[in-house]
């Protein structure tokens, strides 16, 4: 109970920071929906969602129903691109330092808390699977937020548009086909992780 109360404060925490800064974040969050809105992230993320929310019906854990499925994953998609860019412009000195706890915040609850919580609505009781979920989700996290600001540069090749000075703004060139190649084991590594680690049947 006292980790529930811990996680629990340090989302309220990250949710202060936010709402002290709205002036700042309300336009920075209408700037982003159009971020998300490119349509190659939008392509692979519907496959992705519906995979994650379904899949866990062929599987032996008990906990990957459809809230917990498609609640991650909308929250991964929603979050991790923004969650990532933070992490660099505090790095960068862009940010103020108290960033850091907004984007550990939305990692931790998107990848590991938000499970906690509905399981525990639901069972009754903590999952017994948290801290393998705590583990292992949070790289599903990352490199989701690290594909989904890829983007191709003019002349050919990639770069992360977290570097780019206007970033969230969605990028000029929005073509897939230069970003194609680096995107792939990002993808691997977070289909790695979701599937490797239960037990499968059909």
């Amino acid at each position: 109970m006292t980790y529930v109360c811990l996680w629990i404060l340090f989302c309220l925490i990250a949710a202060g920071i936010l709402i002290k800064d709205r002036k700042r974040i309300s336009p920075e969050l209408a700037v982003y929906r159009r971020f998300l809105c490119v349509p190659w992230k939008l392509a692979i993320f519907a496959p992705a969602f519906l995979f994650v929310t379904f899949a866990g019906h062929f599987t032996d854990d008990e906990t990957w129903d459809v809230i917990s499925g498609s609640g991650m994953s909308l929250l991964t998609f929603l979050t991790a691109p923004w969650a990532i860019g933070l992490v660099y412009q505090v790095a960068k000195k862009q940010r103020p330092l108290r960033y850091i706890i907004v984007a550990i915040a939305l990692c931790l609850f998107s990848s590991s808390w938000f499970y906690d919580g509905y399981l525990f609505i639901r069972d009754g009781e903590y999952t017994s699977r948290w801290v393998g979920n705590l583990l292992l989700s949070p790289i599903i996290y990352i490199s989701a937020g690290l594909l989904w600001n890829l983007q191709a540069k003019a002349g050919g090749g990639f770069t992360f548009s977290f570097l780019r000075t206007h970033w969230p703004r969605p990028p000029i060139n929005q073509s897939f086909r230069s970003i194609f190649l680096i995107a792939i084991p990002l993808i691997l590594v977070a289909a790695f992780v979701l599937i490797a680690y239960v037990g499968w049947h059909f």
